[in-house]
């Protein structure tokens, strides 16, 4: 099962990005666009009139797309923990969010990196909360135990 997670966060990792460097008609623009004044995004899909499609794609997509990536702990034992991959996830998506600004495939805002780190710390939540109640025996299929314990039985 841990490779079968490895290779969906894989295959999922590269849809998003052609998702958002390709999809929807994007092509390379010599105007490029920064958004950097925090909540100005989400506040405009909270206040202004904006059909609920907009908003869906925008605040909950955002949100729910990247909630995948806060199960990365099943892959890599580092991620185990919320400090390594919030800073993991938070240098990548800025990343990507800089990659889109240059290349001009897409708007670089800083609402798009605060929402899917929202997501990605939804999905760890989630995740931990999911190897707490050892939900559908995860801990025996991707080998998440406490090694102390392992270490007294043996």
């Amino acid at each position: 099962m841990k490779r079968y997670f490895a290779v969906f966060i894989f295959l999922y990792t590269l849809f998003l990005l052609y998702m958002m460097f390709f999809a929807s008609g994007r092509e390379a623009s010599e105007i490029s666009y920064l958004q950097m004044r925090p909540f100005i995004t989400i506040r405009h899909f909270f206040t202004d009139d904006v059909d609920g499609e907009a908003f869906m794609v925008n605040i909950i997509g955002n949100v729910l797309v990247f909630s995948p990536f806060g199960w990365l702990g099943l892959c890599l034992r580092r991620f185990n923990s919320f400090i390594p991959i919030t800073i993991s996830f938070l240098f990548t998506i800025t990343v990507i969010e800089t990659i889109q600004y240059f290349s001009g495939r897409g708007v670089a805002d800083i609402d798009d990196l605060f929402l899917n780190t929202v997501g990605m710390c939804l999905g760890y939540m989630f995740y931990k909360y999911a190897t707490w109640k050892n939900i559908a025996n995860i801990k025996f299929h991707f080998e998440i135990f406490d090694e102390k314990k392992v270490l007294k039985t043996t």
